[in-house]
């Protein structure tokens, strides 16, 4: 398989889920009262940051994923594709979430729908890491077997989150919203999967950057763009 259009393939899903998730914010009906329609669409509009947030720490964390990899098999392009389709799916529970919250109604099984699409992500960023690292002959040489273990477990954690997380939209929306939005700032910073500092050539300390996904699973890299 040809990893670099697949890559092409995945940067283009991505940058098209993303867009869409402005349409997700809904058109003022009525704007003799705009300055109130604006201000009652605000819970939209706090869906569709988390989202872009989501999604944006996905495509990132998916090249970090990727450049782990000397080569692609059948096995890895169909689980990349069940990947894609949750990302792609994501804008609309985005958009039900917030309109439920605008409107005050349905909002329990809005926010359950938005945590299982996250939990479902959640469980194909594992599935096709666990894939991957069990295929010596797909990854790089140069990604030590010690890494690979703790980029495993950190993989497997994410689903356990998530479904988590589930919990929480039964319990309440808005605290599950915020539970999103600090799962994706906790990602962006890669608070724990940094490899250990190790020293280098005149006592300098180096290290690689992580990668994480499920929306954000989470595993170990070495590309340097990632936060």
């Amino acid at each position: 398989m040809n990893k670099s259009r697949v890559e092409a393939f995945s940067d283009g899903v991505f940058a098209i889920a993303i867009t869409l998730l402005v349409l997700t914010i809904a058109q003022p009906t009525d704007y003799r009262i705009l300055t109130h329609q604006l201000a009652d669409r605000w819970t939209s509009l706090a869906a569709f940051v988390v989202s872009f947030a989501t999604i944006g720490i996905m495509w990132l964390n998916h090249h970090s994923v990727f450049s782990q990899f000397e080569r692609l098999d059948r096995g890895m392009v169909y689980l990349n594709m069940l990947l894609l389709l949750t990302i792609t799916f994501l804008p609309y529970p985005t958009g039900v979430l917030g309109e439920a919250l605008a409107k005050g109604q349905g909002t329990r099984t809005a926010a359950v729908v938005y945590a299982v699409t996250m939990a479902v992500n959640a469980c194909a960023w594992a599935a096709l890491w666990l894939y991957g690292s069990r295929r010596p002959h797909l990854l790089r040489a140069s990604f030590p077997p010690g890494e690979r273990e703790l980029a495993t477990l950190l993989f497997t954690a994410g689903p356990v989150v998530y479904l988590l997380a589930i919990g929480i939209a039964v319990w309440n929306a808005y605290a599950f919203l915020a539970v999103q939005a600090a799962l994706a700032v906790y990602y962006a910073l890669d608070p724990v999967t940094r490899r250990p500092r190790r020293p280098g050539r005149g006592g300098r300390s180096g290290r690689g950057d992580a990668m994480t996904g499920g929306g954000v699973a989470a595993g170990a890299g070495s590309e340097s763009e990632r936060p």
